[in-house]
């Protein structure tokens, strides 16, 4: 009778649940090995696309074990269920990426400056050898950031460079970003300047950001600059991080401040 259960059982179903939680583990070890930096970030990508590979096949075995089902009367449906939900979870995050891919322009530096943005000057030497190089954004990209992100624009705060600088190293501290250079004004130079890296949440992926801060009439300029480092396009996240930026730079500063 054992038997008999046994070849009763649906296999897809079980196949499923099994590339599920295959999946997990996965892409566990794909954040892991970026963030203790035993993977570079190509490696790293290949083991994400296997983790999301997995998940994709997971739920085409679910449903295919629902049509084995329905039609022999196979056992194993919550089996299937389990496989098709773990599955569709673990695309949520690919599914937003594609989503953004559409939506977002194809970016991966975005500044307040165009014509003369911020220059990183430490980044270079700390990327990695397989990282993208460093590279002004020309005209089409120019065209490209003017359009999709009209915000993105030089920020005036009627304060000092001194005031600015100490309100902005505090936000790049607060947020967790590894200060390569902070430059701060003096009676020689009223500018200053940060330079960082910002880290994405889950897999670690390095973004490097540069901050300026010269004296503009009676008060502060601030322009900002984030850049991937070996993403094809960025999802927009470069100019929700220059957004972010300026928004606790705002709150911090009392709120006041112009274009």
């Amino acid at each position: 009778m054992s038997a008999r259960l046994r070849e009763g059982r649906s296999r897809l179903a079980g196949v499923s649940a099994y590339l599920a939680s295959l999946s997990i583990p996965v892409l566990i070890i794909a954040a892991v090995g970026h963030r203790a930096r035993l993977m570079d970030a190509m490696q790293t990508y290949s083991v994400i696309a296997l983790g999301f590979s997995l998940a994709a096949l997971a739920v085409i075995a679910a449903l295919a074990a629902f049509i084995a089902i329905w039609r022999d009367g196979s056992k194993g449906l919550g089996t299937a269920v389990g496989g098709l939900v773990v599955g569709l979870v673990v695309l949520v995050m690919p599914a937003i990426g594609a989503w953004d891919i559409v939506t977002y322009p194809r970016l991966t530096d975005v500044s307040t400056d165009l014509v003369d943005p911020p220059k990183f000057i430490r980044a270079a030497a700390d990327r990695d050898p397989g990282d993208a190089p460093i590279v002004d954004p020309g005209d089409a990209e120019a065209t490209l950031q003017k359009d999709a992100y009209p915000d993105i624009v030089p920020r005036h705060y009627p304060v000092s460079t001194a005031r600015v600088y100490q309100e902005a190293l505090a936000i790049v501290a607060r947020d967790g970003w590894e200060v390569l250079d902070a430059t701060a004004p003096s009676e020689a130079s009223s500018a200053g300047r940060i330079e960082a890296v910002s880290t994405t949440l889950v897999f670690a992926f390095r973004q490097d950001v540069v901050i300026r801060i010269v004296a503009d009439g009676d008060g502060s300029r601030v322009d900002m600059r984030s850049a991937a480092r070996n993403a094809a396009d960025d999802l927009g996240a470069d100019a929700a991080r220059v957004r972010g930026f300026f928004s606790d730079l705002d709150d911090a500063l009392q709120g006041v401040s112009g274009q």
